[in-house]
C-alpha cells in the first residue's frame, strides 16, 4: 500500500495549480490586469512550490546511507562519547594516585 506522503505532494501541487488556474481566468477582468489577489497567487506559486520540493526532498532523504535514521545515528555518538568520558575520567584518576615507587 502506497504510503500518504509519497503522492501528498503531487495532488496537493496539482490542486493548487488548477484553482490558481481557475482563479485566473475567473478573477481576470476581460481586456484588463489581473486582480491583485490573483496577482499574488501567481507570484508567490513557485516559491510556494520550490519550498514544498524541499520538504519533501528533505523527508525523504531523512535517512543515512546505512540505512539507519539521523536519531539513531545520534544516539550512537552519544553512547560512544559517554564511553570515551568515562575511559578518561579512569586515566585521569589512575594519573593522581601517588606512586607507591
Amino acid at each position: 500500500m502506497t504510503k500518504l506522503r509519497s503522492w501528498f505532494l503531487p495532488v496537493a501541487v496539482w490542486i493548487a495549480l488548477v484553482g490558481v488556474l481557475l482563479a485566473w481566468f475567473t478573477l481576470t477582468p476581460r481586456g484588463g490586469a489581473p486582480y491583485w489577489l490573483v496577482s499574488l497567487i501567481v507570484s508567490w506559486l513557485p516559491f510556494l512550490a520550490l519550498v514544498g520540493v524541499w520538504l519533501w526532498f528533505s523527508r525523504r532523504n531523512g535517512r543515512a546511507s546505512s540505512g539507519a535514521s539521523w536519531v539513531d545515528l545520534f544516539e550512537q555518538q552519544v553512547a560512544e562519547t559517554q564511553r570515551t568520558n568515562a575511559l578518561l575520567e579512569r586515566i585521569a584518576a589512575a594519573l593522581e594516585k601517588p606512586s607507591a615507587g
